[in-house]
Formats: C-alpha cells, sequence, structure tokens
C-alpha cells in the first residue's frame, strides 16, 4: 500500500474516532453516601445541583466529581445528547435525536414524551408502544439488546440522566417517578430474578405482572427547592430565612435545556455488563404523575463512571489519535527505505 493512501486513511480513522466523541456526556460521579445520595430500592439517585455545591466546597464525600454544568446539572438539549441512548425525550424533539446505533439494531425508538403548559401537557406518563421490532421487543417498554448496550458503554458504568422540566414554584414543581428495569430473555421472562425498581416501595420489583401498575405510594417524589445539612446529609425545608448557615439550598429544577438527576444501581449495572448475559435485553418501564408542562427526558449516559477508576482505559483525545496517526505514517515510511 502507498504512503499517501494509507495516510489519507489514518487520517480517516482519527476523523471517524473524533467525530464519535464530539457529543457524549461525561460525568464522574461519587460513590453512594448519606450526603452524595439517595437511596431508593438500591439505585442511587444524584441530585446534580447538590453534587455541584458540596464538590465546590471539597466535601471528600462528593468527590470525584466533573462534568457538570455552573448550574449543576448536564446538558440535556438535543445538540448536546445527540449520539446518547435516549429513552424519553419531548414530543417535537424526539425526532430531533440521532440513535447512536445502526438501522434496524436491537433497541427501541425514543418514546415521546408530553409538552407545552397548555392542553399538550399530561398530568401523567405511561410508555406506550408496539411489540415485535425486533426479536425481544416488549410492548409498552423501551428494550435494548444487552449486547449492543455493552458496545455503547465500553468500560464505563450504566448511568440514567433525568431531566425534570416542570414549572411554577415549590410544591408546583413536584413531580412523581416510577421505573422499573428487567433483564430478559426474548421471550420477555425475567432472567435470575434480575429485576430492580426506582420507587418509595420496600419490597421492589413486588409487582411483577405483564405491565406493572405501581400504588401511588410507591412513586418517587422528585421535590425540587429544599435545603440538605452539609454535615449529616439530612434534607428539610427552607425556612424563612432560607437554609442554616453552611448548609445547601438544593434546586432540581435548574432550567429547559439541563438534567438534574443520575441515577445509579450498581447490580443492575454488573448483570447489564456481564458479558455472558449478552444475549439477553434491558427492558425499561417508565411512569410519572404530576407533571405540569410536560418535556422530561431520559438517557444513559454513554460516558459517565461512579467513583474513581483508576483501572479504567482511559480514552484517546483528539490529539492523541492524530499522534497514533503520524506514528503509524512513519513506520510506514521507515519500512519503505528499509527496503529501498
Amino acid at each position: 500500500m502507498s504512503t499517501p493512501k494509507l495516510f489519507r486513511q489514518l487520517l480517516v480513522t482519527c476523523t471517524v474516532l473524533i467525530g464519535g466523541v464530539a457529543n457524549a456526556t461525561s460525568l464522574t460521579l461519587p460513590e453512594a453516601n448519606a450526603l452524595s445520595a439517595g437511596t431508593y430500592n438500591n439505585f442511587s439517585v444524584y441530585s446534580l445541583n447538590l453534587l455541584k455545591q458540596c464538590s465546590d466546597a471539597l466535601d471528600p464525600r462528593c468527590l470525584p466529581t466533573s462534568g457538570l454544568t455552573a448550574q449543576g446539572g448536564v446538558q440535556s438539549g438535543p445538540g448536546q445528547i445527540a449520539d446518547q441512548a435516549v429513552v424519553l425525550a419531548h414530543d417535537g424533539g424526539a425526532s430531533n435525536f440521532i440513535s447512536p446505533f445502526a438501522t434496524g439494531s436491537a433497541v427501541d425508538d425514543v418514546f415521546q414524551t408530553p409538552t407545552g403548559n397548555g392542553p399538550n401537557a399530561s398530568s401523567s406518563y405511561t410508555m406506550v408502544d408496539g411489540a415485535g421490532a425486533f426479536a425481544g421487543d416488549l410492548s409498552n417498554r423501551w428494550d435494548i439488546s444487552l449486547s449492543l448496550l455493552q458496545g455503547y458503554l465500553g468500560l464505563h458504568d450504566l448511568v440514567f440522566l433525568f431531566d425534570n422540566n416542570q414549572r411554577g414554584n415549590g410544591v408546583e414543581q413536584f413531580i412523581n417517578v416510577w421505573g422499573q428495569a428487567r433483564i430478559v430473555d426474548a421471550a420477555g421472562h425475567t432472567v435470575n430474578g434480575l429485576c430492580f425498581e426506582i420507587s418509595t416501595g420496600n419490597a421492589g420489583c413486588s409487582d411483577t405482572g405483564p405491565n406493572p401498575t405501581p400504588i401511588a405510594s410507591d412513586y418517587l417524589p422528585v421535590v425540587s427547592g429544599f435545603c440538605v445539612n452539609h454535615v449529616s446529609g439530612a434534607a428539610y425545608a427552607p425556612g424563612a430565612g432560607g437554609c442554616d448557615a453552611d448548609d445547601y439550598l438544593v434546586n432540581n429544577n435548574v432550567s429547559t435545556s439541563n438534567a438534574e438527576f443520575a441515577a445509579f444501581n450498581k447490580a443492575l449495572n454488573d448483570a447489564a455488563k456481564n458479558i455472558n448475559n449478552g444475549q439477553y435485553f434491558l427492558s425499561l418501564n417508565i411512569k410519572y404523575s404530576g407533571n405540569n408542562a410536560g418535556a422530561e427526558q431520559l438517557w444513559i449516559c454513554s460516558t459517565c463512571d461512579i467513583g474513581a477508576r483508576s483501572q479504567q482505559v482511559p480514552e484517546p483525545s483528539p490529539v492523541a489519535l492524530f499522534a497514533i496517526a503520524l506514528l503509524g505514517l512513519g513506520l510506514v515510511r521507515s519500512r519503505a527505505n528499509k527496503q529501498n
């Protein structure tokens, strides 16, 4: 192969690799503890606004934290998450998201959520779609092949990011969320009891019917404004004068273009990333109620990590990729000179 042709191929490879990581959401979160996250049926739920504040204060319980916006969130506009595995997006916006997976892959399209302050808004949301788009596709679920998900995540953790887009103030911004994640076979049967629920219920996955309908008390209330004690991590409502000295005033509805929450379940992460489970599927069932404006969004982060991951191989930077190309070109020239 001639040197110019090889050089062109190396440049093309670099361009593809550089372009492939251009928009990816990159986020590092600390291990869950009394301050950094709340626990709901073994799902750790992080308020990114709280993490921003306590990590800026260098509280070791909130470190390492990186990748957050100045407001304490993750950018969630179509341009920022166009290359992510988007589960939910507001109507009118879902078509703006470009799937990171090839056409015909074993993954559902984006589920559209309601939006608007008027007749388009809905007080509740339930996933509704047909089945059979691919082997293992269940009705009224967002499904993805685990082998596909494993390739998407690489060495990173399975982290869900949620964008709350309520309107109003105080209790008007509350929304109630319930979710269930299962590892299932192609027939929709739960594999080895691998069912995980984010809710306020104690049992988790107690409703194992084909279309679980959680009771109202199982929904997790997504509260917007409250205080968090900087020592104990206990939450309390702000008083007339606001939060106590050195405590954190948490805002869980920072803007329409920022995701305010991250959720992680270690057991689900380990099962989903187990290469021996590659023939199975991740099946998500999401419901929420009390929304007054809609436009909520949920996606699976492509490059998010929980805690320090020194054993993880870092992704090459564009500069490093270009250097690799130049190194390859140099080796080819060296071999050509020796042959001559």
